[in-house]
């Protein structure tokens, strides 16, 4: 019973946050003052949200693990409650940020000018220069490989939710929709040339084989399975999440 009280609240806290703090924004309004700043203030508020984004997915890890702890061993102790209102505050923070994230990708793509895009194309070669003369072990490199994994899987659900919000609040003709799959497709090969570019220099530097990466699809493997995690008071999904 303790393990179904987690994904409750979950749910409760997902939709709490759903209906209370994003449905009363405006998405259209949030666009057009998007739309009207400064490319290089979108530039830096894009930047600022990256950075937020990172920091607090770190902090929501520890806190769903704190909650996860409190539902499945003591659900009626005062530190439940505490849990529950820090998740809750995280999760809107962290909403609002995601948010934000979404309208400036949406700007990005959709605006006739391709200077913001070609910003945020740039930014993925910049990493390059700020990764690959560093000294990484294996370990050090098993953390970035899984932070370019949600970088992609956070990157294709954006710009699935704007291909969706571009249908629903205007008619899209076939042209339009080819050009979005054509935007949608440079920004993929973007990321995906700078970061084999990056793997590729990184492991050539550091003298690492490049099966390594089959053994960390290994560990990713066991940890959504379970595999390894025997006897942990631990979800699933956290334990590949904070990898």
């Amino acid at each position: 019973r303790r393990r179904h009280l987690y994904p409750i609240m979950q749910s409760f806290l997902i939709y709490f946050v759903y209906s209370q703090v994003l449905c009363p924004i405006s998405i259209g309004k949030l666009y057009h003052w998007i739309r009207g700043q400064a490319m290089l203030k979108l530039y830096v508020l894009i930047a600022i949200v990256e950075v937020f984004d990172r920091l607090l997915c770190s902090f929501g890890q520890d806190a769903w693990d704190s909650l996860y702890w409190n539902t499945t061993r003591r659900p009626w102790h005062p530190r439940m409650f505490v849990s529950i209102i820090v998740v809750g505050v995280y999760v809107t923070i962290h909403s609002l940020f995601l948010f934000v994230h979404v309208a400036t990708l949406s700007v990005a793509v959709n605006s006739a000018d391709n200077a913001l895009l070609t910003l945020l194309i740039s930014g993925n070669f910049a990493e390059i220069k700020s990764t690959v003369f560093k000294k990484y072990n294996k370990q050090n490199l098993f953390k970035i490989t899984t932070s370019d994994i949600c970088e992609r899987f956070k990157l294709g659900l954006f710009l699935l939710l704007i291909l969706f919000l571009n249908c629903f609040q205007g008619d899209m003709t076939n042209s339009m929709v080819k050009d979005y799959y054509s935007m949608c497709g440079i920004i993929f090969a973007a990321e995906l040339v700078s970061d084999w570019i990056k793997h590729s220099f990184i492991t050539k530097f550091n003298l690492i084989k490049s099966t390594i990466y089959f053994d960390y699809a290994l560990i990713l493997s066991g940890d959504v399975t379970g595999i390894g995690h025997e006897g942990l008071n631990l979800d699933y999904t956290h334990a590949a999440v904070k990898r």
